[in-house]
C-alpha cells in the first residue's frame, strides 16, 4: 500500500501550498471540495477511483525515478537550464501524485491507495552516461512522448470538468517532460561510445513493446458505456499509441540520424521506460 496521508502539519500546510501555487483555481482544493460524486452511479463512481488509484501509483513511481535521473544529471555535469528543467520535471510528477490522489479521494478512495509502485532504479554498475542516456530514451523520449498522446486522446473524450481539468494539467506537464528528453537526447549522444548507442537504439523496441503491454489492455472494445473519469476505448487508445510511435518517435530518430526508420534488432531486455508511466493511460 501507498500511505499519502499525512502526519505532520507543518509538512502537509508546506507541501499544500507547493502544489496549489502552481496550479490554476480549476484544480485547488476548493475545487476537488466542491465535487459531489453523488450526481454518478455507484457503478461509474467505483471504476473511476480504481483507474485513478493505478495512476496515482505510476505517477508516484514517476516521480521517485526522475528524482534520481535529476541527481545523475547533475552529476554529469549537465547545463544548469537542462538540470532546472529536470527540476520542474521532479516537481509535476509531484505535483501529479498529489493531483492524481485528490482524485481518488473526490471519488470516495484514501489516501492510503492500494497497491505498490513497480520500482525501477537505475543500475549502479552501469555507466553514468549510459543511466543518464537510457533514462533519456526510454523514459522520457518513449514513455513521456506516449503517455502524452494517451492522455491528449483520454482528455478528448472526457466531458467530467474536474476529470477534464487534471488531464489537461498532466497532458501539458508531460509534453515538456517529452521535450526534455528529445532535447538532451542530441545534446548527449555525442558522448556515448558506438557501442552503448547501438546498445541504446536496441533497447528502443524494448521499451515500446513494454509500453504496448501496459497501454494496450487486450479485450477492450466499444461495445459498454463510456465511465465520466477518463475512458478510452481499446481502439481509441490503440489508435493513439501506434500514431504516436510513428509520429513522435520512430520520425524523430530519423530526423535526429540515428536510425534509419528500420527497425533496430533486440539485444536484451530494457526497463528503462517502466520509470515513468511507459504510455499507460487512463
Amino acid at each position: 500500500m501507498l500511505d499519502l496521508s499525512s502526519n505532520n502539519r507543518t509538512l502537509h500546510l508546506h507541501a499544500s501550498r507547493f502544489h496549489d501555487d502552481s496550479l490554476p483555481p480549476s484544480l485547488k482544493v476548493e475545487a476537488f471540495a466542491r465535487f459531489d460524486r453523488r450526481a454518478f452511479s455507484p457503478r461509474e463512481v467505483a471504476i473511476g477511483r480504481d483507474a485513478w488509484q493505478h495512476r496515482t501509483l505510476d505517477e508516484y513511481r514517476s516521480m521517485v525515478g526522475l528524482a534520481e535521473f535529476l541527481d545523475e544529471l547533475g552529476q554529469l555535469g549537465v547545463a544548469f537550464e537542462g538540470v532546472t528543467t529536470a527540476v520542474r520535471v521532479v516537481r509535476d510528477e509531484a505535483r501529479h501524485v498529489e493531483l492524481c490522489s485528490r482524485m481518488v479521494v473526490a471519488l470516495g478512495g484514501s489516501l492510503k491507495i492500494p497497491g505498490e509502485p513497480e520500482w525501477v532504479r537505475s543500475d549502479r554498475r552501469q555507466p553514468l552516461i549510459e543511466r543518464v542516456l537510457s533514462t533519456i530514451m526510454g523514459s522520457l523520449c518513449v514513455g513521456e512522448t506516449i503517455s502524452v498522446a494517451l492522455l491528449a486522446a483520454t482528455r478528448d473524450v472526457t466531458v467530467e470538468p474536474l476529470t477534464r481539468a487534471v488531464l489537461t494539467q498532466l497532458t501539458a506537464d508531460e509534453s515538456i517532460h517529452s521535450q526534455l528528453g528529445w532535447t538532451l537526447l542530441p545534446l548527449l549522444w555525442p558522448h556515448a561510445s558506438g557501442a552503448l548507442q547501438r546498445r541504446l537504439l536496441s533497447s528502443v523496441e524494448e521499451n515500446l513493446e513494454y509500453s504496448a503491454q501496459v497501454a494496450l489492455a487486450p479485450g477492450d472494445t466499444a461495445q459498454r458505456p463510456r465511465h465520466p473519469f477518463g475512458d478510452l476505448f481499446g481502439s481509441e487508445r490503440k489508435e493513439a499509441f501506434f500514431q504516436s510511435v510513428d509520429r513522435d518517435i520512430r520520425r524523430r530518430l530519423v530526423d535526429l540520424g540515428l536510425t534509419s526508420g528500420s527497425r533496430p534488432s533486440k539485444r536484451g531486455r530494457s526497463t528503462s521506460a517502466r520509470r515513468t508511466k511507459a504510455g499507460a493511460g487512463l
